[in-house]
């Protein structure tokens, strides 16, 4: 799918031209930006890890009080209607969100729709790896909203992008903990690897990534052993290897950190054997 092609989306109730999927400037998403949002993936034109995205999805739309919305099983049928309703021959991304819905109004506003990726983006990011910056832009804490939350306010990825572009227009930002620890990127979980083993950030200081879901599962058949710790910016720049892991791209690397550059800048070992299997997997994917 291209950003250009026009296509089918799903919103009050109705599949509409995806034009006519906008929100009400009285309504709460954008009023207070309580929006619950997933975005998922094809491979093969078949969605990957449906379930695990929707698990994540139903736990945000609880936590918000987003009430009134299908089912996980009927949401799991609207995406398949949205991918069988589009044809279209390469792969295309899928974001489903939900609202509580207009101000003084007790209806939820949901929408589904298609997202273009850059595949050649992602075969880049695999080829050469992708340059990261460790900005001072910290996590929201826990005590304004759970990271296990995926939802659409997206300001703090957004200020640490924008840091990491002034230095490397390519790089994209690391955010931080309050203890200077690193957490996750806009656009991907990361874990560090070295002498073979696997280090990625604590649970409860990330969003729990459904690609890194896949990700550790898939190293536990290859024999690789992986942790969760806090992980400080010395940890990265004294790295083997970096990986990075989100929906658009699956799996790639980071060629370098900050002025660090890691390893060799090459594509290491053990994100060569991740990605070989990752490949296969996806390539195994029925609906």
């Amino acid at each position: 799918m291209s950003a250009t092609e026009p296509h089918i989306g799903y919103f009050g109730g109705q599949w509409v031209g995806a034009e006519s999927i906008r929100i009400s400037a009285n309504d709460l998403g954008f009023r207070f930006g309580v929006t619950a949002v997933e975005r998922l993936r094809t491979y093969g034109q078949r969605i990957f890890a449906v379930d695990d995205h929707l698990k994540r999805f139903e736990n945000t739309t609880r936590e918000l009080e987003i009430g009134g919305l299908p089912s996980s099983a009927e949401l799991r049928e609207l995406l398949k209607q949205l991918v069988d309703r589009n044809h279209f021959s390469s792969e295309t991304g899928i974001t489903v969100f939900a609202t509580p819905g207009e101000v003084g109004h007790h209806q939820p506003t949901l929408g589904l729709h298609l997202n273009a990726l850059d595949l050649d983006r992602s075969g880049r990011f695999q080829r050469e790896g992708q340059s990261l910056a460790i900005t001072g832009v910290t996590q929201p804490p826990q005590s304004s909203w759970s990271r296990a939350l995926k939802v659409r306010c997206r300001l703090h990825y957004y200020r640490a992008d924008s840091l990491a572009h002034k230095i490397d227009p390519e790089a994209v930002g690391i955010l931080v903990d309050h203890d200077g620890s690193v957490t996750e990127t806009s656009i991907a979980n990361l874990a560090v690897v070295k002498r073979g083993k696997i280090h990625s950030p604590e649970p409860s200081q990330i969003l729990g990534g459904i690609t890194q879901l896949h990700i550790e599962r898939l190293a536990r058949r290859l024999g690789i052993d992986w942790q969760h710790q806090r992980l400080h910016t010395e940890r990265l720049h004294d790295a083997d290897e970096i990986l990075l892991m989100g929906t658009d791209h699956g799996v790639w690397f980071a060629r370098r950190v900050d002025d660090t550059a890691i390893g060799n800048g090459q594509p290491g070992q053990v994100f060569r054997s991740i990605l070989k299997s990752f490949h296969e997997s996806v390539s195994e994917i029925r609906d």
